[in-house]
């Protein structure tokens, strides 16, 4: 009797405070309510409030039309009549209006915003702040089971910071379920059937570089080479820039602009921008318009405000967009763009480890970013925020990554497009950083530790803490002082340690023992710790193969469909997963049949390295020494040659005592152009002979620790002369072979 008058007591309680039960052991009274005439994306609504409830409910809500459900028990889904019955003086948004409100009236619960998406994102607002609903990647849902779920009232409106937000990740970009529930809207929401979408749900924006799709080369150049750049008293024929003072070029780009409109007519933004290199023209008229406008960007300023003004009429609702990247990246002088004319502003120079205000390298972006918010119309900002040298290493902006977004927003930018590993999943903590981003473009002014805290907890479980544990320590290792970093980074650059990698992989270490029983969590953990593991082979792979470094890289690459690891061959990286792994495959063939080489009975005493200089034109190091005339013998500090570009047909034979510090694996790296052959206790181990360009050799060999003589060949034929040789020792050392090591024989 007392446990039912404690019952009782706390209905009464519920009722006279207003509160509404939603659903209870698996059972509801509501139903969703959706107009018989609403768009597709607001029925597509209706479809995810209905599944994701069930999820975490388990109750079936039906699905009916405005005349369906009973008064104070309807989800409305939706602006549409009840919307103003319930709520006097609700205006209806625009259909692109990605703002919402959520709001309740007695026990009815309204959303609505923008037809084409913010009817949507009031749904998953709700889903995510009161069910706690989560949605980490395009496979890593969350929807956390309860037995019920009460409210009293709700009132909740939200507007989006930017309002094109492109989140150009793969797993965002081709999952357009996925980039709907992150509220990115550059991709169309998905339709009713697998695999189709809604036309006119996203903030398109056609092409890049389009100028090379509108005049090519291949269609024109033969008729016409005037349409093209003028350098140095030629019209290139290649890959270059148009000539934009030519008339005829301004009439092709309008005509097909405009037919590529017509054809694409669901696209927001149309391109017209500059191709991917700095060759643009400089003919007398051209140079005469750059000098009127103020630089490069006034020229193409002028061009393209003369497309923008030809397509207006026909398409008062669309844009033309043209590039501020590379030498059109200043605001120009004397001109402004049009009204129907986006700027799409590149940050490809900039550091991406530090604010735009206090880093010598920024300093000069953030004027470029100010000086065209004061006169572009509409602002749109490609921003870069991964590694393309190399996907998968270490990138520490998580920081950076607000404070950018907020900087892009103050200064009244439109849109934003994120790049990170948008050709791959190889990326590092490539869910992370792309669900960091989502959430940010959305609230430039959310919190990021505790989106942090929020998504590691979720994504990772036990070892949450972990994986927060190793981003403070890569944010402080990383971005320490004097450290900068641009899009294009080296494993070879000085902020990546040895101590970085062996430290990270103890956080790592303790990361996976915390999920060892939950396989899930595991394996993602151990995706997260590839990047240090990839960043170990490059730099020390004998340390890395003894520590099993290219076991887990191989195992995530297979567990994860990796096929690429760089955007191209061209950035200095192994484009190619299958190329990496069989690199892999010859550095453990080599690691597992290293000879083995006791130490000699010796002791020098004096540091440095013997030499002979030979002269002479000789195509092999066995020339040199039986045909080579010797110019000069002595002794060098360590192994080094002569850099200056004009010298050719010379040579070296090199000669000291190594001293390995332990016993072991050593691998020998050699960089040379051109041929050069490494002896160790008189047997050849690496061979790079010949006449050639720029080629790298290596060898495993097994040293006991004590003395080994070090012979090296060296010759330089023409056009260059390069000769590094690098060492990897078991003592922890990596880097280039260390004079302290090397003794006078």
């Amino acid at each position: 009797m007392k446990n039912l008058s404690i019952l009782a007591i706390t209905i009464l309680l519920a009722v006279s405070c207003g509160s509404h039960q939603l659903f209870n052991n698996g059972s509801s009274d509501y139903t969703i309510v959706v107009s018989e005439d609403a768009t597709p994306s607001e029925k597509y609504a209706a479809s995810e409030l209905k599944y994701w409830i069930k999820e975490v409910s388990g109750a079936d809500l039906p699905v009916a039309g405005l005349d369906g459900g009973k008064k104070g028990k309807r989800l409305i889904v939706g602006y549409n009549s009840l919307t103003e019955t319930l709520v006097p003086g609700a205006v209806k948004p625009v259909d692109r209006d990605d703002s919402f409100t959520l709001t309740s009236n007695g026990g009815d619960i309204l959303f609505w915003g923008g037809a084409n998406r913010g009817t949507l994102y009031a749904v998953y607002s709700f889903l995510e702040e009161e069910l706690g609903c989560r949605w980490y990647s395009s496979k890593v849902s969350v929807a956390p089971r309860q037995d019920s779920w009460e409210f009293t009232d709700l009132d909740r409106h939200e507007e989006p910071g930017i309002i094109i937000r492109d989140n150009c990740f793969l797993d965002v970009r081709e999952n357009p379920t996925f980039s709907g529930r992150m509220r990115n809207n550059f991709v169309n929401l998905p339709g009713e059937k697998p695999g189709q979408t809604l036309p006119g749900t996203a903030e398109g924006y056609w092409g890049v570089h389009a100028m090379g799709y509108l005049v090519t080369p291949e269609d024109y150049y033969q008729e016409h080479p005037e349409y093209f750049a003028f350098r140095d008293s030629t019209r290139l024929s290649g890959y270059s820039q148009l000539c934009l003072s030519n008339p005829e070029v301004l009439q092709i780009c309008i005509d097909k602009i405009r037919k590529v409109m017509r054809d694409n007519p669901d696209f927001l933004v149309y391109s017209v921008e500059q191709n991917d290199n700095r060759l643009y023209c400089e003919c007398d008229e051209c140079k005469a318009l750059v000098e009127k406008y103020g630089g490069q960007s006034g020229i193409m300023v002028w061009f393209v405000n003369q497309v923008a003004d030809a397509v207006k009429d026909e398409f008062p609702d669309k844009f033309i967009g043209t590039f501020a990247y590379q030498y059109t990246r200043h605001a120009p002088k004397d001109i402004v763009p049009r009204d129907n004319v986006v700027i799409r502003l590149c940050s490809i120079e900039c550091c991406m480890f530090h604010d735009y205000d206090d880093c010598e390298q920024n300093v000069a972006f953030m004027k470029d970013l100010k000086d065209w918010s004061a006169i572009a119309p509409h602002l749109y900002i490609w921003d870069y925020v991964t590694d393309f040298a190399q996907y998968c290493l270490p990138v520490a902006n998580w920081k950076t990554m607000s404070t950018h977004i907020k900087d892009f927003r103050d200064n009244h930018a439109i849109g934003i497009l994120e790049e990170g590993d948008y050709q791959t999943v190889s990326g590092e903590l490539r869910e992370m950083r792309a669900w960091l981003l989502s959430k940010l473009m959305w609230n430039p002014d959310a919190d990021v530790d505790a989106l942090i805290k929020d998504f590691t907890d979720g994504y990772y479980g036990a070892a949450g803490p972990y994986i927060r544990e190793y981003v403070e320590f890569a944010d402080s290792v990383l971005r320490r002082p004097g450290i900068h970093s641009d899009c294009y980074i080296d494993a070879a650059d000085p902020m990546y340690t040895d101590e970085f990698i062996s430290e990270g992989r103890k956080i790592f270490a303790a990361a996976k023992e915390a999920v060892a029983s939950d396989k899930v969590f595991h394996d993602r953990v151990e995706t997260a710790e590839m990047p240090l593991c990839f960043l170990q082979m490059q730099r020390n792979p004998v340390i890395g193969i003894q520590e099993g470094a290219d076991a887990l890289v191989r195992r995530v690459i297979e567990r994860e469909g990796i096929t690429r690891m760089a955007e191209g061959e061209w950035s200095g990286g192994v484009m190619e997963a299958s190329r990496l792994l069989d690199s892999y495959d010859k550095l453990e063939a080599s690691f597992k049949e290293a000879p083995e080489y006791p130490a000699a009975d010796v002791n020098p005493k004096i540091q440095g390295v013997s030499f002979q200089r030979y002269e002479g034109s000789f195509m092999t190091t066995s020339q040199m020494v039986w045909r080579g005339e010797i110019v000069h013998e002595g002794t060098k500090p360590w192994i080094m040659i002569e850099t200056e570009p004009e010298l050719d047909h010379f040579g070296y034979l090199f000669d000291c005592w190594f001293r390995a510090e332990a016993d072991g694996i050593h691998q020998f790296k050699i960089v040379s152009d051109d041929g050069a052959v490494l002896f160790i206790d008189g047997e050849e181990v690496i061979n790079l002979d010949g006449s050639h360009s720029e080629k790298t050799g290596f060898a495993f060999v097994n040293l006991q620790k004590g003395f080994h003589r070090l012979k090296l060949r060296y010759f330089e034929d023409c056009e260059g002369q390069k000769l590094e040789v690098f060492l990897a020792a078991p003592d922890g050392f990596n880097g280039p072979l260390p004079a302290n090591r090397l003794f006078t024989p």
